[in-house]
């Protein structure tokens, strides 16, 4: 192979080399108004049309916290805790966002309203298995799983302070404009037709503060 024909592989292959996703982490809680309808509004219009770019990191903790006898304390009441730990339980049983994420979204559409049989009627809809679900959910590992998730939210700095909360490849950013955010971290060529287009502007309402 000629000097002239090594290089030109060597650039083809620089060319097309994928540029690292960009890693969004979404600090959440569930029956949090404002953190429904970022969940619907901004963020899952991220996921559909710029979501080949970024990993998604889903948090369901918020503003919860720890007891001293190891149990949760909830901002929302007992059915946030319970609504925190059945999404948790969905992530850890379906790792695809595929299929994890529009459960999300299904269950905080019902803002307030979330119950067992909400849950139960979203992982349906998105062919995820109930049964182990609720088991997780009811059980140790669910209990477990939201542990780690305290832990996580606990070792954030800056310490959050409300929900929604979004890091982008690890610094805070404003709940605003995700596409346009995004878009802007992500450092490949081959950027998603959306990057190059004005978004719909999503009012941000507020957050539940801590």
């Amino acid at each position: 192979m000629t000097l002239f024909a090594l290089v030109l592989v060597a650039t083809l292959i620089t060319t097309v080399r994928p540029s690292p996703l960009v890693n969004v982490s979404f600090y959440s809680e569930a029956l949090c108004p404002f953190t429904d309808d970022f969940t619907e509004g901004e963020m899952n219009e991220a996921v559909e049309k710029v979501g080949q770019i970024f990993t998604l990191h889903f948090v369901p903790w918020g503003n919860a916290k720890m007891n001293a006898d190891g149990s949760f304390s909830c901002q929302h009441g007992e059915i946030e805790c319970t609504m925190n730990t059945i999404e948790a339980c969905v992530i850890h049983y379906n790792q695809q966002r595929s299929t994890w994420w529009p459960f999300i979204v299904c269950l905080e559409a019902h803002g307030y309203k979330q119950t067992y049989d909400i849950a139960e009627k979203c992982a349906t809809e998105n062919n995820i298995t109930w049964a182990e679900v609720k088991t997780c959910a009811d059980g140790q590992m669910g209990k477990s799983l939201e542990i780690m998730y305290y832990k996580e939210t606990a070792s954030l700095d800056p310490p959050h302070t409300y929900t929604p909360w979004v890091t982008i490849n690890g610094k805070h950013v404003q709940e605003t404009n995700m596409v346009k955010k995004i878009c802007k971290a992500y450092e490949g060529t081959n950027k998603p037709e959306a990057c190059s287009h004005t978004q719909k502007r999503f009012a941000m309402a507020g957050s539940c503060y801590k």
